[in-house]
This record gives structure tokens, sequence and C-alpha cells, in this order.
């Protein structure tokens, strides 16, 4: 762990220093961070126990208008930024130490005030997991390393041109994308306040360099396939299998490009879960159903935010084709109705892309989802 620390507070400083060198706007920022443990599942309450305490260290950059969607987003913050959260309850739940990379967008900039919508992702290091013997009542986290996630609104009023003090509200997310069960998820509401500093540059020196975009409206078609595994452990004592089930999505789908780097559209989502076999109807059983049985079929709305070769996606459907219930037996997600998807895609070729999300229900992981993809119209 320690390791992993010095080598993450080594990466910022090399940032740091490079950044120094280019011509880009450079800043670092120091955040104090508070809030709750939020529960989101039934049995989850006794893990909230009172104000957590948290610290962030950032060093960043804003974009400079180089690139069209540095313009289109209004100049937008990035860089990459170190975690600590303690989360007042340290038999069960311990402390995080997470690294990230950060996007911040401006919705409002003026001469010396702005408020930003916020999204970090990155991994984390949570110090207390689940063990049925000794730690049974944290079935939220069951995996030393889990993926960090943050959205959220910041605001800032500028002192100087260099120095803003930082006010902003966010949720944090702590999962494991269903690798290892139990993994309910672990929510974190947070307020934090803190201080910007321009090391290089000012606050809105881009203010009235905008220029237009050349762009046209235009229609999409893409087909995705993509897999995962996902894990049917202990989710309490001497139940589970503890063992990995494939997953796997066929999706087709339809995008309009209504901005510059914005799409949204309607996707058809085909889903398999081979972990649909198991059913904790009569005490934890198995059953051999054939792939109509393991199988679902969705319908999503989908919004893709697009920077230049990766995009990042948000998706919300319903399954209109639900998994079956066979027999009466209620399988472990039978009575799910909906999903979520966060992810991205890179396109390292024009019209290919690579794709890695997370498959969720209610803020519950099912799956992590890695995959390629091709669209018919041109990036």
């Amino acid at each position: 762990m320690m390791k992993a620390l010095i080598t993450a507070i080594i990466s910022l400083v090399t940032l740091t220093g490079f950044a120094q060198l280019s011509n880009l706007p450079i800043f670092v920022s120091g955040k104090y961070l508070t809030g709750q443990v939020m529960p989101h599942r039934l049995g989850m309450e006794s893990l909230q126990k009172g104000l957590v305490q948290g610290a962030e260290l950032e060093v960043g950059m804003q974009m400079a208008g180089n690139e069209n969607w540095h313009v289109a987003y209004n100049y937008p913050m990035t860089g990459f930024g170190l975690h600590y959260d303690y989360m007042n309850n340290p038999d069960v739940l311990g402390y995080a130490v997470g690294f990230y990379g950060f996007l911040e967008v401006p919705i409002v900039r003026q001469a010396d005030f702005e408020i930003m919508y916020r999204l970090t992702s990155g991994l984390t290091y949570v110090s207390e997991r689940f063990n049925q013997y000794d730690n049974p009542e944290n079935i939220a986290i069951s995996t030393w390393v889990n993926y960090l996630f943050n959205t959220g609104f910041q605001g800032r009023y500028w002192l100087t041109k260099e120095t803003a003090f930082g006010l902003g509200v966010g949720l944090t997310h702590y999962s494991n994308g269903g690798t290892r069960i139990p993994n309910k998820g672990l929510n974190q509401l947070h307020l934090n306040l803190g201080v910007l500093h321009y090391l290089k540059g000012e606050y809105n020196q881009f203010s009235g360099a905008k220029r237009p975009i050349v762009w046209n409206p235009n229609h999409e078609i893409y087909a995705m396939g993509a897999a995962g595994r996902v894990n049917i452990g202990t989710e309490t004592a001497n139940v589970g299998t503890n063992q990995m089930y494939t997953t796997a999505a066929i999706t087709l789908g339809y995008n309009y490009r209504y901005a510059a780097h914005r799409k949204v559209g309607l996707s058809l989502d085909g889903f398999y879960n081979e972990s649909f076999n198991w059913s904790y109807w009569n005490g934890f059983e198995f059953h051999d159903y054939n792939w109509k049985d393991l199988s679902r079929l969705g319908m999503a709305i989908n919004h893709e935010f697009m920077l230049k070769r990766l995009s990042i996606i948000i998706a919300g459907g319903v399954y209109i084709i639900p998994s079956p219930d066979k027999n009466g037996i209620l399988g472990l997600r039978a009575d799910e109705w909906a999903y979520e998807r966060l992810g991205f895609r890179y396109y390292p070729i024009e019209n290919l892309f690579v794709n890695v999300s997370v498959k969720a229900y209610g803020f519950k992981a099912e799956t992590v989802e890695a995959g390629i993809g091709f669209s018919f119209q041109s990036k």
C-alpha cells in the first residue's frame, strides 16, 4: 500500500514538472472533504456511523483551445489527483486512498465566479473489506482495490486572477464491478472546501477567445459486442459459490449528433449472464438453463460526450424482455426492471472503437464490460 501511495505521489510531482514546461495554464488544488455514507440497499444502514473526513490534492491544466473539444466545452480543466477518505467506521469500512483523473466543464463562468460540472474516474484502495468471519457487516466492499467514481458540481470565487476559494458537492462511489461478491457498492455524499492556485497563467484568460466550430448534425448507426466476468461469491456466511461466470452483451444503436461534441440516441441491448443459473428461492440452488433463459433484452437512452478520440458514455434503460422466472424460481436478478451504463469509448482508428463500461442496477454493479464496436458514421 505504501509503495502504491509513493508511486502516486511521484506521478503527481512528475506531472507538475512536465506541466511547467508546457504552454497550458497550470494549477494546483487542495480540498477538505466531509459528508455521509449513504445506504442505498436494505441491510446497509449500520455502515453509516457519522461524518466522513477526507482530503484531495490535485494538479491540473486548463485547456487552451488548440483542439475543437476545448472550445466546445468552454475551455475545461483536466488533471490528476490523490484521494483520501476516512469513513468514520474504522473496524468495518476503514479508510480509502485513491488516484484519479478528473474533468471539469464550466456551466457558468463570470469575471470572478464560476460553477463547474465535475467528473472523476480512478482506482482506490479500501483498508477494510468483507470477511464472513472477521468483517461480515461490510456487505458493500469485498476487494482491496476498487473503482473510484465521483460526479458533482464545483463553485469557485476568485480572490485574485491566480487564486480561488472553492465550495463543491458530489457523490462518490466505490465498487469492484461485480468481480467479487458482496459488492453492493459504497456511496457517499460529499461537501468540499478548498483553494485553487494557478502556477502558470490565470483565471478566465481565454474569455472572449471562443471561436466557431464547423460541424454538421448527422445520424449514426453502430454495433458493439462486449463480454465480462461476474463473481457469485459469499453474500452471507455459508452461502455462495465464489466462482466466476461469463457475461456478454450485443448492442445495436442509433445516435443523433445534436452539438459539435455531443450525441444522443437509442440502443437495443441484448444481455447474457451465466450466473442466472443460481437462485435463492429454496436455498442456494443451481439450475442448468439454456442460453435463452440466461438472456434478456433491453432498450436504453444513451448520451455521448465526445472529447477527441475518447468519449464518455452515460446510459439508462429498461428491460423489454426480462430474464424468465423459470418454474417460479426467482433468479439472482430476475426481479430487475432497469439498468444503467457508465463507460468510455476510445477510437484508435476512424469508425472502430474500444468500449469499457460498468453495467449496474440501482447503483449496484452487475458486471464490467469490455468490447469493440463499429460506427457507420465517420468519427
